[in-house]
């Protein structure tokens, strides 16, 4: 059991390194070109980026193989057959892909207050079609079609919140949703409710917090990419994982 959270720990920090890269690369003001060139010593303060990757996808990994957190599966990951258990796996990697790409968004989002459309859309298909590959793997056509709906719904949440308040919310919010969405609707809509619920509640225990240390005011603005994907894998980690 300790096994595939150990590899995948090891496997997010090789995979952090170029996470690293692409943190640099896409931390430009709006309207600007990625840089070339970049180097994996330069970002982040070291090993921050290879760290949280590290941390999130052991995690996700732990939930999956622990047995008795997944009462329609007593086993965790390894249980049933080949079939069902390909189809776990699939699962995992879409969950486990999105968490990479939204490591590297929650820190260019930190770093220039923007989620590039490059990331944005590279969480949402690789997201969807490894979803797709669990669907067919377990036979679990029924689900697909509320992960889509689950990012339509989200995504539109967002976007009427950005039309009534562009200042507070941004069109990359917009499309990270439709990726978070996706995801949290597989796993049904209460999962997508709370995950919801959890990136606003985080947000805004941070920005009261901000405003308590006089350290911005009431107009400032906060990037909510790194809230809204917090809420969501924190759901994520709350209930049935596949």
């Amino acid at each position: 059991m300790v096994l595939l959270p150990a590899a995948a720990a090891l496997a997010g920090v090789l995979i952090g390194l170029w996470s690293r890269v692409l943190v640099v690369r896409h931390s430009v003001p709006e309207g600007e070109p990625p840089r070339r060139g970049c180097s994996a010593r330069s970002g982040p303060p070291p090993f921050t980026v290879e760290a949280v990757t590290g941390l999130v996808l052991a995690v996700l990994a732990w939930r999956a193989v622990t047995p008795g957190l997944d009462p329609a599966w007593p086993g965790g990951l390894w249980d049933g057959g080949a079939r069902a258990v390909a189809a776990r796996a699939a699962g995992l990697l879409a969950l486990c892909w999105l968490a990479g790409v939204c490591v590297v968004l929650a820190f260019v989002d930190a770093a220039v207050r923007r989620l590039p459309d490059r990331l944005t859309l590279a969480a949402y298909l690789g997201t969807g079609v490894l979803l797709t590959v669990s669907a067919a793997a377990g036979g679990r056509w029924d689900d697909l079609p509320r992960a889509g709906l689950g990012g339509l719904a989200l995504a539109a949440f967002y976007l009427l919140l950005f039309l009534v308040n562009p200042a507070g919310m941004g069109l990359g919010d917009v499309k990270l949703a439709a990726s978070l969405g996706t995801a949290l609707g597989w796993l049904g809509w209460g999962v997508l409710v709370a995950g919801t619920f959890l990136g606003f509640l985080a947000g805004g225990v941070y920005g009261v917090a901000l405003l308590a240390t006089r350290r911005a005011g009431r107009r400032s603005e906060i990037p909510f990419g790194p809230f809204m994907a917090f809420g969501a894998f924190a759901a994520v980690l709350a209930a049935p994982l596949l």
